[in-house]
Parts: C-alpha cells; sequence; structure tokens
C-alpha cells in the first residue's frame, strides 16, 4: 500500500511530560504514547527543557527549522544546527535550551527488539535511484519545492512537509528521484527482525 501523506493525516498529540504537542505522521499502531513499535512524528520547541523518555526504544532527531538547539544527552553536550541529526537511546536523559528562536524538529522512535531502521537525509539535486525490500518506507518532504519521485513507475509529487508511507506490501519497491533544483527529504525504512 502507497499514501500520499499531508496535514490532514497527521494527528496533534501532547507529549508525554505534558510540555507541548507532537504533530504525529504515522506510527505502527495503537493510540497511546506507548503502544507503538515506531512513530514519526515532528514537534514545536518553544522553550528549554527535558525530552519525554520512551523506555526500550531508539530515537532519531533532527533539527528541521529554526537555527538550533544545544542538547545533553546523559552528560554528554552538542548542538544540532538546521538539518543535522542524532541519534539516542529512549532511556537517555535529554535536556535542550534553543540557541534563539523556537525550533521544529522531525523525529524517528522505534523498538530496536522488533525493528531495524534506516535513516537518512537526502539533500543531492541528482538524478537517484533505490531499491528497497524494507517493511516499511516513509519519505518526508522537507523543501520548500515540490518533490517528486517515482514508485514501481507510479508518479507522485510531494509538497512541502508531506509525506509518501509505504507498507502492507512485502514486494521489492523501485523508487526514482528525477534531478531536481533542490531536495531536503528523510528517507526512513524500516524492516521486521
Amino acid at each position: 500500500m502507497i499514501e500520499l501523506l499531508t496535514a490532514n493525516h497527521y494527528k496533534k498529540m501532547p507529549w508525554k511530560n505534558g510540555a507541548g504537542y507532537t504533530l504525529e505522521l504515522a506510527r505502527s499502531a495503537g493510540e497511546s504514547l506507548t503502544d507503538f513499535d515506531w512513530r514519526i512524528s515532528m514537534a514545536d520547541v518553544t522553550t528549554s527543557g527535558t525530552f519525554s523518555q520512551f523506555n526500550g526504544m531508539q530515537r532519531f532527531l533532527t533539527v528541521l527549522d529554526g537555527t538550533g538547539i544545544h542538547l545533553n544527552i546523559d552528560g554528554v553536550a552538542l548542538t544540532l544546527k538546521t538539518l543535522q541529526s542524532v541519534q539516542f537511546s529512549g532511556d537517555s536523559l535529554v535536556s535542550c535550551n534553543l540557541l534563539a528562536e523556537v525550533i521544529r524538529d522531525f523525529n524517528l522512535i522505534y523498538s530496536p527488539q522488533r525493528y531495524t531502521a534506516r535513516y537518512q537525509w537526502i539533500e543531492t539535486s541528482s538524478a537517484l535511484e533505490f531499491f528497497s525490500s524494507a517493511d516499511v518506507v516513509f519519505i518526508f518532504n522537507q523543501s520548500i519545492s515540490t518533490l517528486e519521485l517515482f514508485v514501481d513507475g507510479h508518479h507522485f509529487r510531494l509538497e512541502q512537509h508531506q509525506s509518501i508511507y509505504m507498507h502492507s506490501n512485502q514486494n521489492v519497491k523501485h523508487l526514482v528521484f528525477p534531478t531536481s533544483a533542490e531536495r531536503q527529504c528523510c528517507w526512513i525504512e524500516l524492516s521486521k527482525i
């Protein structure tokens, strides 16, 4: 199954710690903040503070918009600026300080006991071709420009913050990105263990 997801499909949910809201783009199943094997989301971070913990999970986090944030992950300090990413355990103690204004981040949280994950940002404007046999393939367009791609010969056009969600299909997927003026998209693959 291939779904084009727009803002109308995304679900606003409160953070586990109650300090803000997450816009959930897709998830494995369930409705609660703990009942899932994987979840993809965006969130606006408006103040400095602590992150919610997701015990037993792994996390990827990328700054989408804004100057960036200082993170402290289990006592280790680092700075993330626009389109920089970090991976860390959901068990980690994480706090953040905004560098300047509000930022928006993009997140993948998944169970490493149930899935392996591939998470990467594609920023080249060159034509690209991929084959994937993952159980889930998710592509998120961050660029202002329309993202064009072909999935098994079917043409899709994604506006900013729209996504393609491929699941429930055991066949190898053939994906082609034609040459474009600009490309900033996240490619996520999740495969059941």
